[in-house]
């Protein structure tokens, strides 16, 4: 006789936080009180070193993190004194990428995640507070475009593509950048490889609030329950959808386009390769 209640329709898409929890405990560690989720990049417990598997677990991980119908808002921020500062470079090679550059390396990673990793945070329909704990040189549209974007007196904001590897800033950050600092200044922030401090972060616009850093979480949490919580359901996930369309709409025309020239440039220049000038060793932090 079939079991009709493992196949209802209150089961299907639906997740709870004690299974995926566990299930992205490699890169993510989870706390919820009331509703608000908080998620914590990690590597090994401490700061998060950006690899490709953590690249990858991104979507998955936040499609259960939207499935689930007891998170109500978000705060995504890192693990002890850096947002995204850092490489995993043993990920590299787990990963063959200081082997010549294959079309499995242009497509399969570079193509296929990163046109869909910024669509992980931008299709959710929970407010998310960015709370960025320190340097942030990797994939900044994990942190900005999300709602509420706060950041620690620690904080510095740099992109790292084009004097950092050597590479084409295509992966969405020549969308966000224009947008947060203008044409010319996003341009000019992308190709100089300029280091942005917090005050100067503040000032520009790309964060909304910096606290010390021993406060920052505390300031987080302080948002979520009297901007979101204090809000009924619909309310702050209406006005959510309605706040994030603008990103959704230029993503959806702009990254496309943007991550194919990057992962085609690499064909003819791969910074990992034995001749090049640029390594991904060579990346460091902000203030280094």
């Amino acid at each position: 006789m079939t079991n009709k209640g493992a196949f209802s329709r209150h089961a299907m898409y639906r997740t709870h936080l004690d299974d995926y929890a566990e299930t992205w405990s490699e890169y993510f560690r989870f706390k919820r009180e009331n509703g608000v989720l908080e998620v914590a990049m990690h590597t090994d417990g401490g700061e998060a070193k950006w690899d490709l598997e953590l690249h990858r677990a991104f979507i998955p991980a936040f499609a259960d993190i939207h499935h689930d119908p007891d998170n109500e808002v978000i705060i995504l921020t890192g693990t002890g004194d850096g947002f995204l500062s850092t490489f995993d470079e043993a990920s590299w090679d787990r990963n063959g990428f200081r082997d010549p550059f294959e079309h499995r390396h242009g497509y399969d990673v570079f193509y296929f995640d990163q046109t869909k990793e910024p669509f992980s945070l931008l299709n959710l329909e929970i407010p998310v507070i960015a709370a960025i704990n320190g340097p942030l040189l990797i994939h900044a549209e994990l942190a900005l475009l999300n709602d509420i974007v706060i950041a620690s007196d620690r904080t510095t904001i740099r992109d790292t593509h084009y004097t950092g590897m050597g590479i084409v800033p295509g992966d969405g950050v020549h969308t966000l950048f224009r947008e947060l600092l203008g044409h010319n200044r996003g341009k000019y922030f992308l190709l100089t490889g300029e280091t942005l401090d917090a005050k100067q972060s503040l000032e520009l616009g790309l964060v909304s609030e910096v606290v010390p850093h021993e406060k920052l979480l505390e300031r987080a949490w302080e948002i979520a329950e009297t901007v979101f919580m204090a809000r009924n359901r619909i309310q702050r996930r209406v006005t959510r959808s309605l706040l994030v369309q603008p990103w959704r709409e230029l993503f959806t025309k702009e990254l496309t386009f943007g991550q194919g020239l990057e992962s085609w440039a690499c064909h003819d220049y791969w910074p990992m390769a034995k001749e090049a000038d640029f390594d991904i060793a060579n990346v460091k932090q902000a203030d280094a």
